[in-house]
């Protein structure tokens, strides 16, 4: 994924310059930015402070006033997030930044160029346009083949509503379908496919990320992305085969995590499947990422540690769009 990425400035270097119409500007509008999608992260995760590794088991890692290991793996859910959408959106911005090849009413062509990483393909990049309506395609084919031979690396689509790059959009990467012409993935080799789903056109703004691993009929991770313009934030993100409790099993997580700019934050655990399913855990930590509140729905004489009023206001993200 990385390499293809890296190719296209070679790419497009002939066709970059000004020269857009207002026409072209609606067409560049309609595809997403890296500030319309990235995960919204304290400034303490941004700083560092969210380095935390794999999930640990429950049991072992949150003690009232010690450091919330969940907190850490949250925030590095979020930076992992935000690598995935960067990734994605710098083949777009390629784009955003060229002179159509082509241009038609309600169509627009960048294209085709020789794929300078992969000898002997070439590659498109195709917009139309039917009202509000956008899809578009960054498509490959071998060199000197005839239309019929391109295939499809990367759909999607943007419904406008409300504004400059306001309303709903899809993003996804092919993989599997990458792997079968020859194309290399490099560290996406036990993927088969990334979606992403996205609005923009209320509050809270949503942006989903989907992971179909290789081999799998339908998407087994999920991460999920909110936030407010007052800085709150959220990631929710489902997490199968987590060896979470000690047992026989395996367990899928649901886990949302919400925080506020300066890094206080509220997270909720369920395990959905495994040798816990049904067990909930709920937990509040401060600035410093000190856990201030516990709540477990399994433990009839200790449920609760520390004072649930240490909890941030985090009920703006309550809000559906």
């Amino acid at each position: 994924m990385r390499n293809l990425a890296l190719a296209l400035p070679c790419l497009l270097a002939v066709a970059c310059g000004g020269d857009f119409s207002n026409d072209d500007l609606e067409f560049q509008n309609a595809l997403p930015q890296r500030e319309d999608l990235a995960a919204k992260l304290p400034d303490s995760a941004r700083a560092g402070q969210g380095l935390g590794t794999n999930v640990q088991r429950l049991s072992a890692s949150q003690v009232l006033g010690g450091t919330s290991e969940l907190a850490l793996q949250a925030y590095q859910a979020g930076t992992r997030f935000n690598t995935s959408v960067d990734r994605l959106l710098s083949l777009l911005e390629l784009v955003r930044d060229a002179r159509p090849s082509t241009r038609e009413t309600d169509r627009r062509i960048w294209g085709p160029f020789p794929a300078k990483d992969h000898p002997g393909q070439e590659l498109r990049f195709v917009m139309e346009r039917q009202d509000a309506d956008f899809a578009y395609l960054l498509q490959f084919r071998p060199k000197g083949s005839g239309e019929d031979a391109w295939w499809t690396y990367l759909p999607g689509t943007f419904k406008a509503d409300g504004g400059i790059r306001k309303g709903t959009g899809t993003l996804a990467l092919d993989l599997k379908e990458a792997r079968a012409h020859g194309l290399k993935t490099g560290d996406a080799m036990a993927l088969d496919r990334l979606d992403i789903d996205y609005q923009t056109k209320a509050l809270p703004t949503s942006v989903e990320l989907l992971f179909t691993a290789a081999g799998a009929a339908t998407p087994d991770t999920r991460y999920a992305s909110r936030q407010t313009p007052e800085g709150l934030g959220e990631m929710a993100f489902r997490l199968p085969g987590v060896d979470f409790v000690p047992g026989n099993l395996t367990e899928t997580l649901d886990i949302v995590a919400r925080w506020t700019p300066d890094g206080r934050g509220v997270l909720v655990l369920n395990i959905l499947a495994g040798d816990a399913k049904g067990a909930q855990y709920t937990e509040c930590w401060d600035a410093g990422t000190r856990i201030t509140f516990m709540q477990r729905n399994w433990d009839f004489l200790n449920p609760t540690e520390g004072n649930r009023s240490t909890c941030p206001d985090v009920s703006a993200l309550d809000l559906v769009p």
